[in-house]
Formats: C-alpha cells, structure tokens, sequence
C-alpha cells in the first residue's frame, strides 16, 4: 500500500520494555516514530510525538502523516475510566466528544477494538513485540537462579494457572501465591505494586513465614491479542521480588517477555531467586 519502505508507529507507555521493541524495529528494517503515550525522554535515536489520549483522530493524523505501515504496542499505562470511555466512543464510531452516547468504562482487553479501528482507518498491520523481538520470549524451563524442586515446580505451575484465571476476569496478569493460598493479585497499579502489597504482608506476619516460598506468576490474559501487551519481567522485577521475599517467579513460557536477560540472571543468582517458564496445559 505505501511501497517498498516499511514504517513502524509504537504505542509507548512506561517502563524498560519500549527501548527493546524501539532498537527491535530498527534492527528489523523499519522507519520507526513513537507514539508516547507518557512522557519518554530517554527515546532519542527516533522520532517522539505525543499521543493524547483524549484526541484519537490526532494519533489517527500522526499515523498517516507518517505514512504508518505497521502499528506495535509496548509498555504500561494507567487510563483513567474517563479515556476509557472515550476509546470505547471512539471503536464504536460513536466519536470521543463528551456528551455522546453513555458507555461503561472496561477492562483492558475489551480495549484491543480501538487497536482493529486503527487498522481499519490506517490501513496499517498490527505487529506483536514478539514478532519484533522473539529472541525476548520466555523459554519453557529454568531460566535463571536456583534450580526449582519438583515440589516448587508443581508450585510454580499451579500458581501460574491461578494467573490465567485472574487474567480471565480481566483483573491483571500476575498473582502472587503460597502453597494453594492466594496472597494478592495484580490491579490496575500493575505488577510492581502487587509486589510491593506482599512485601508489606509479609513483614506485618500475614503471609510468606511459613515454609514454602512465595511465587509470583505472570500469564497473558486468554482473552487478549498478542499484539497488546504481553506480560514482561525484567531484572527489576527480580529485585522488587527479593524486597518482598518472594522465592520464586513464573512466566508463560512463549507468551511472555524477559528482559535484560543478562542482568536478570545476575540478579537472580545474586538474590537466589529462581525464575521458570512454563507452559500452561490450554495455552
């Protein structure tokens, strides 16, 4: 549709994982532009443009002008009920002003209908970060720290299916658990705060005293499109785990993404932290 030369627009919330799918791109051949949809001062070897959230037909603007052949999705972001419902106006072709039709505010799986109205309007392919980056994939087995028992392993799996069925609710993607007790799971503050919930139940005595460890798991939502943000961890995450007491960590193994893959061995063999991917028996 544009000719030979491949342009990639990247939907950009917070965190490390931007960066990766940024250089990613541009390893792969692609002209790339970010659309921040928080403030990323650290991206410099490309162009950045604010995407307001509140003005759709804007990024719909800046993604033609750009002549954007494909669309990526990368980071976390925090909307409020009030864009949500201005997305959802949006998909509906119901347009994003106020006063138009009421609508519910929903969870961020239901948002991937904004994602097909891009494609729709732009003409543009949607594009997985692992399809950019699969060198990122969680591998099925250990992937760092300490070796895991059979017995932690059969931990680390049922924790993993506890994951998925929170994620079937559309609450989060990551809950942390000991032995067949759920501690707590992931709301909409993200992972990095349901780490910081359990480390505070844990020195008030409430959970993680006892003898076996405390496994956080992280699975994609079975309702949610690849292409929209797949769970990630990183050797920050290794290190707020270890803050919390947290033993042990599991990732969907080929549906999730593991960042600084060097640096996150590191920290998980500095703080004895065992990290595994698995495989979940419906995936």
């Amino acid at each position: 549709m544009w000719g030979a030369a491949r342009r990639l627009s990247i939907f950009a919330g917070a965190g490390d994982l931007v960066p990766h799918v940024v250089q990613a791109g541009l390893d792969a051949g692609y002209k790339v532009q970010v659309l921040a949809l928080t403030p990323r001062p650290d991206l410099t070897t490309v162009k950045v443009v604010e995407a307001k959230l509140d003005n759709p037909l804007g990024i719909i603007w800046s993604l033609k002008v750009f002549r954007t052949t494909h669309i990526a999705m990368a980071g976390g972001i925090h909307l409020p009920d009030k864009a949500r419902e201005g997305l959802i106006r949006f998909a509906s072709g119901n347009g994003a002003a106020a006063g138009g039709p009421e609508v519910m505010p929903v969870g961020d799986a239901e948002l991937a209908a904004v994602a097909s109205v891009l494609k729709k309007m732009t003409g543009a392919d949607l594009i997985g970060v692992h399809e950019l980056a699969p060198d990122l994939l969680a591998p099925e087995g250990s992937i760092a720290g300490p070796a895991l028992s059979e017995t932690a392993l059969t931990a680390a799996n049922y924790t993993l299916g506890i994951a998925r069925a929170i994620g079937s609710l559309d609450i989060g993607q990551a809950v942390v658990v000991t032995g067949r007790r759920v501690i707590a799971v992931e709301d909409i503050e993200g992972t990095d705060a349901l780490i910081a919930r359990v480390g505070g139940l844990r020195r008030a005595g409430l959970a993680g005293d006892g003898g076996l460890d405390l496994v956080l798991a992280k699975a994609m939502k079975p309702q949610q499109p690849a292409f929209a943000d797949l769970p990630a961890i990183g050797p920050a995450t290794v290190a707020h785990c270890a803050a919390a007491g947290i033993g042990v960590i599991a990732v969907e193994a080929g549906r999730s993404l593991v960042l600084q893959r060097q640096s996150l061995n590191e920290a998980a063999t500095r703080h004895g932290i065992s990290v595994v991917g698995v495989k979940l028996a419906d995936a």
